[in-house]
Order: structure tokens, then C-alpha cells, then sequence
């Protein structure tokens, strides 16, 4: 786990001195190595330097394969820069020092992540001749592309995203992995190309002065939605799509997805077999995750997928493993700790507890404005904190996590809804009629009727029900936003044969997981800490998403399968449990409390906010949500967007210029199965 970032010029030098920024800006996550490559494309010749933080033993090792040195400004034309951080985690010697390169010095690498499956692809690489000097991925990785070209990535079991210089193609490669565990953002105005591991490393270090992206705002505060498109926060600033690859050079840039959830797959064999299989590939994912020459923990909430994992990995580590659980005095449902009792008397785990008490809320939400890079959508942001920063104070650098159990086996309730509308929709009016007692009962029969008939209803009818469970979620925006020209929000695709998988894909790949990953990734980051999520070992997913639905909900049951093949390790008081929960926290409490004097500061007081919100009718708002009315995702988000443009846009004192020209790929509205269905119709209209 690291931090990567680069530039390339078409034409004339890059700047150094821009380079060197970046990587002080990304220094959190990986402050145990940094290294620099300058690459002249022309010749052929690259330029290896350390810096501060480069061990001295690295100067002197054998992959040390160009001269490094502290200091000064190297003379050349150099069009190509690529710099990295280092966490070490897999081989801690200077043999995992990046950037890396092969004997010939022709491929340049710097990588973000994990390959889980480095030993296995390293066998059948050295099966077909590859010598190798570390005990690295890097290297693997290195090697992969050598031998299979691009189409080494669907060889890979991992999360990763990474540059490498193809000195005989002459073009820089970018890949991310397939659910875009480990973020790529880059800018390109036809000239320049820059990328970095996070957007502060680029914004913060870009000539011109920083430009929000208004329609971001807009979906933010209007539609509760970030992290579902290419776009971001910064005018000019894209992220490279999950399961994509780029190349930039001579002949400009394209991107390419190179993966993609087959909407139509579907498992052979029975029930049985699919338990079996089941079982074993989660099993076997915690397994190649635990690969590390460090210690490894796990997060612990007290949930369903988290005991899996903790229980799971107990079972496979060669000692006790560390977990880290954030709890509440004020009780549930922030207050999970009699369940995390459960699974560490079931796993012989050693337990860490923090318990926050709000003292600090303030200089945490302000940490996290800046750490977060991009407005956060939801408080959870403030308990993933906490477990981060008390596996931090363990000096813990790799953390196990359930991040993705919930999108991947239909953990969220408002799959029960959709459940019952496939049942209707396909004529099985007995089983309709089984569930519909326990859906009704949790989510209230109104609001259930409403969605389980959505699509048969005129637009004009469902839209009063989507507003009074919206909360009048726009009636905040002022005219700039308003009156903004945008898109239709993107939709669940159409291809899988269910609601059920049309809404877990969607949420998979477009409307929830993107923003969960980052919140983690930046969070685990900011403490130098690398988080590893079994329940996106893509087989896996791939496995789930091809068995009927009853396979996930059985019933009015969330996640059956996972629930049937791992009840002999799950405590039966956690594996009963049908609540669900994330990270919650009591931040209601706290800001209608003695925070709220703060809270109404920071909204009320002029500022980039009031440019797009009004602020009479944000006053009117928290007079309600002082009185109970239950807005409090709101106040959130105003609060995340307000300590944002604090940071990124009230002190940038650069000279306003016109944001530059960017790439932008077809996809960046789009839902992931409507990119696919372009692509192909790109491809046959180039075929003739």
C-alpha cells in the first residue's frame, strides 16, 4: 500500500519542482520509503533519486538499477516523472524500493495495493522464464505485463492501481482494479498529464487556481450522491473508472474497461455445490489476504461480515489477532459491544475498544475535510476514524475489513422491497404474500407498498412519495444550483434479470460502494494503514452475482448464503441478527447539543457555502433539526461541503484562469452496463 504520482509532457520538460509537492502531500501513505524516476523517452535514459525519507541502504541495493542521490536538480529533458511513497508490507528490504524496473530499465512501475495472488502468478511466470530479485508484487507485476502485455490484468487477484512507462511503446499504462479499491485521479488538458494517488496531491499543486464543480454540489446536496461518476469535486480533475485502463502518449489518451460484471452468468451445479463453493473462495480470499511480513488485525464492528472475517482469519493465523472496534456510551444502536463480545470469545481475539465521547468532534471533522479531499456524505466517516486511529496508536499496518458484504449478498433492507416486486412481477403470488408481513412490518406498509409498485406507477404520481421521503432534500439550494443544467441521475442497469441484482449492481459499482471505499482508503491512509476487503475478492463476488436470488434473500433473511456456510464459526447471537448497521454515531446527539452553537457558526457565517446554499432557509432547517425533525444526513453533508471549500477554495490564492481542457471518458454519467453498450458500439462503428 502506497502512494503513487507522475506527470508526463508531450512536449517540452516536466516540473520537477511540482512532482516533489505531490509526493509531500502523500506522504501518509507511505512514510517508510519515496523514490523518483526521471525518464527521457527519447534516449531511453532514466534518472533514479531519493529523497528525505529514502532509507540510505537503498542506494546501495541491487534493484537499485539507475544512480540515486539526495539532492539537486539533474539536467536532461525529461517528459517523464513518476514518483512514489512506500508502506512496506510485503518485502520490507530496499528489494521493494519503487520506482521499479526491469533489468533493461524499459518498464518504470509505481503501484498502489495488493496482487493477493503475487506467489502464484510469480510460479507461473517463473514457468515461463521470468527471473526475479525481490519477494515482492511489484515485481510480479512488472513481469506480468512484460510477458502477457495488457492483458495481464485480468490475471490479478488484488486491489491496485498503478503507472508503469512502456519505454518501447512509448506510453504511460494505467490500470485500477476491478470495484476501484485503490483510487487513480488524474488531470489532462492535451498536454499535460498528472496522476496521483489522491485529489489534494494534484489540486493543491495545479498552476491554475482551484475551480468547484458545481453540478458535484448539486448531487450532493440534492440526491445524497457523490463518488457515482468520473467526475469530482475539482473542475478538471477526473478518477480513472473502476476496472479501467488508460494510456497516455504521442497519440493522446484513451481509456478502456477492461472488466466488467457479466449481467448474465449464471452458476452450474445445485445448492450444495454453490454452499461448497461458496465457502471455500470466502475462505480462501481471508487467506491470501493475510500474506504480509507484518502483523495483521482486523476492523471489528460486531456486524454480520465483520465476524466472518474476524472468525475466518482466527482460524487461518498463526496468532491471536488484534481487532478494533469504535463504541458509545449512549447506548444502541451506536453500541454494538455485546455482539463484538461474541465474536472475540469466538475467535480468541484480542479485543481494542475506543469510546469517543464528542470532545474532539470539531478537529476531527476538520482532519477528516482535508484527509477526505472530496465532501463526505454521511457520519459514519467519524466511527471508521476512530477504529483507524486506535489501530494506528497499535502500530498496526494491515487491517482486515467487511467493507462489501452488504452490496454483494443484499444486506440492506431496501432489497426486501425489490425481492417482493420480482416475486410479483414473475406471478409467484404465494411467496409475495409470505414476505410481504415482514417487509411491511420493518419498513412500514405505505413506504413498502411505494417501492415494491414504483415502476408501475406514472412518473408524475411516484414523484410526491420520492419528495416526502426525500425530506425536501433541495429546498436548501440557492439559484446557482437551482437552476443549474445537469443529467438524469444515473439509474440501475437493465440487463440483469432481477430488480434485486439490477439494484445490487448498481449499488456495487456505482451508487454506494464507490464512496465506502474511499471513505476507507482515505481514512485508514491518513494513519499509514492498508485495509484488505475479502468480500471483494472478485471470484467471490462473481460467484454470488450468478446465483439465484434466493441464494441472498431466503425469505425475509438478508445474506443467506453467507449465513448457511459459515454458521459454525459466526457467534449464533450475531448470526440471528437481522438489524443493520455501519459505522453509526451519535453526531445528533452531539450537534443538537452542546455542539450546536458550532454547528450554526459554521453554516450561518459567510462564506463559499452561501454561493450555494441558501442560508435563511439553512437557518429555518436547523431550527427543525433542533427541534427533532430528523435531518441530521443533512446537516452532515452541509457541514462536510462547508469545511471543504474552507479548505480547498477560501485560501487558494492562485490567479483565476480558465480551468484547463480534460479528458473525459463517455462513462462519467453513465451507468457501468450503458459504458459497456457504448464501448461495443465504438468498436463495431471502427470495424466498419
Amino acid at each position: 500500500m502506497c502512494g503513487i504520482a507522475g506527470l508526463y509532457e508531450r512536449e517540452g520538460r516536466i516540473d520537477l519542482a511540482r512532482l516533489g509537492h505531490m509526493g509531500q502531500l502523500l506522504r501518509h501513505r507511505g512514510p517508510h520509503d519515496e523514490g523518483v524516476v526521471l525518464i527521457e523517452p527519447g534516449s531511453g535514459h532514466s534518472l533514479a533519486l531519493g529523497g528525505a525519507d529514502t532509507p540510505l541502504e537503498n542506494y546501495h541495493s541491487p534493484v537499485a538499477y539507475a544512480p540515486g542521490r539526495r539532492h539537486g536538480t539533474p539536467a536532461g529533458d525529461y517528459s517523464v516523472a513518476l514518483g512514489h511513497r512506500r508502506l512496506s508490507i510485503v518485502d520490507l528490504t530496499p528489494s521493494g524500493h519503487q520506482p521499479m524496473c526491469d533489468v533493461q530499465a524499459r518498464l518504470w512501475l509505481v503501484f498502489n495495493g495488493e496482487i493477493y495472488n503475487w506467489v502464484e502468478l510469480k510460479a507461473e511466470l517463473q514457468a515461463a522464464g521470468e527471473t526475479f530479485e525481490s519477494k515482492c508484487d511489484s515485481e510480479v507485476i512488472i513481469a506480468a505485463y512484460r510477458l502477457w502485455g495488457e492483458d495481464c490484468l485480468a490475471r490479478m487477484n488484488g486491489m491496485f492501481a498503478f503507472a508503469i512507462w512502456d519505454q518501447m511503446r512509448q506510453v504511460l499504462f494505467c490500470a485500477r482494479d476491478r470495484f476501484g479499491v485503490k483510487p487513480f485521479f488524474y488531470q489532462w488538458d492535451g498536454r499535460t498529464f498528472a496522476f496521483a494517488s489522491e485529489p489534494k496531491a494534484l489540486v493543491l499543486t495545479q498552476p491554475n487556481r482551484i475551480v468547484p464543480r458545481l453540478a458535484a454540489i448539486r448531487d450532493l446536496v440534492a440526491l445524497d450522491w457523490v463518488d457515482h461518476e468520473c467526475a469530482t469535486f475539482f473542475v478538471g480533475l477526473e478518477q480513472l473508472p473502476p476496472g479501467h485502463a488508460l494510456t497516455v502518449g504521442r497519440h493522446g489518451l484513451t481509456v478502456r474497461r477492461w472488466w466488467t460484471l457479466d449481467p448474465h452468468r449464471r452458476a452450474r451445479g445445485g445448492p450444495a455445490e454453490w454452499d461448497r463453493t461458496f465457502e471455500e473462495l470466502f475462505t480462501d480470499a481471508v487467506r491470501i489476504r493475510l500474506r504480509a511480513d507484518v502483523e495483521v488485525g482486523s476492523c471489528l464492528s460486531g456486524g454480520l461480515d465483520s465476524s466472518a472475517v474476524v472468525t475466518t482469519a482466527s482460524r487461518l493465523a498463526e496468532r491471536p489477532l488484534h481487532t478494533f472496534t469504535c463504541a458509545y456510551e449512549e447506548g444502541r444502536p451506536w453500541d454494538e459491544r455485546e455482539f463484538v463480545a461474541a465474536t472475540v470469545a469466538a475467535s480468541g481475539a484480542r479485543s481494542h475498544v475506543t469510546v469517543p465521547d464528542g470532545a474532539d468532534f470539531w478537529s476531527v471533522f476538520d482532519r477528516l475535510a482535508y484527509q477526505q479531499d472530496e465532501p463526505t456524505a454521511g457520519p459514519g466517516v467519524f466511527s471508521q476514524w476512530k477504529v483507524m486511529e486506535l489501530a494506528g496508536n497499535q502500530a498496526l499496518r494491515v487491517l482486515l475489513d467487511g467493507q462489501g458484504g452488504d452490496e454483494t449478498l443484499a444486506g440492506y433492507e431496501r432489497y426486501l422491497p425489490l425481492r417482493l416486486r420480482d416475486l410479483l412481477a414473475h406471478g409467484h403470488v404465494a411467496g409475495f404474500a409470505r414476505l410481504w408481513g415482514d417487509v411491511a412490518a420493518r419498513l412500514g406498509p405505505s413506504h413498502a407498498l411505494a417501492l415494491v409498485i414504483e415502476p408501475w406507477l406514472p412518473r408524475g404520481l411516484f414523484e410526491p412519495l420520492r419528495r416526502a421521503y426525500g425530506q425536501g432534500k433541495d429546498r436548501v439550494l440557492a439559484p446557482a444550483l437551482r437552476h443549474l443544467p445537469g443529467h438524469a441521475p444515473p439509474r440501475p442497469p437493465r440487463e440483469f434479470h432481477s430488480a434485486v441484482l439490477r439494484q445490487q449492481a448498481f449499488d456495487l459499482l456505482q451508487r454506494l460502494l464507490p464512496s465506502l471505499l474511499r471513505y476507507e482508503d482515505r481514512n485508514s491512509m491518513a494513519f499509514s494503514i492498508e485495509t484488505r476487503l475479502p468480500f471483494l475478492d472478485y471470484r467471490l463476488v462473481e460467484l454470488v452475482f450468478s446465483l439465484p436470488d434466493d441464494q441472498r434473500i431466503s425469505g425475509a433473511t438478508t445474506k443467506a448464503i453467507l449465513r448457511r456456510t459459515l454458521k459454525d464459526r459466526i457467534p449464533p447471537s450475531v448470526l440471528a441478527r437481522t438489524d443493520k448497521m455501519g459505522f453509526e454515531t451519535p453526531s445528533d446527539i452531539w450537534l443538537r447539543g452542546r455542539h450546536a452553537r458550532e454547528m450554526r457558526r459554521r453554516l450561518l457565517a459567510p462564506g463559499p457555502l452561501h454561493d450555494w446554499l441558501d442560508p435563511h432557509a439553512m437557518e429555518r432547517a436547523l431550527d427543525e433539526y433542533q427541534a427533532g425533525r430528523p435531518i441530521g444526513l443533512q446537516v452532515w453533508r452541509w457541514l462536510a461541503l462547508e469545511a471543504w471549500s474552507r479548505r480547498f477554495l477560501a485560501g487558494d490564492q492562485r490567479v483565476t484562469e480558465r480551468p484547463p481542457r480534460i479528458y473525459q471518458h463517455p462513462g462519467a454519467h453513465m451507468s457501468y452496463v450503458e459504458v459497456q453498450a457504448e464501448e461495443e458500439r465504438a468498436r463495431r462503428s471502427a470495424s466498419g
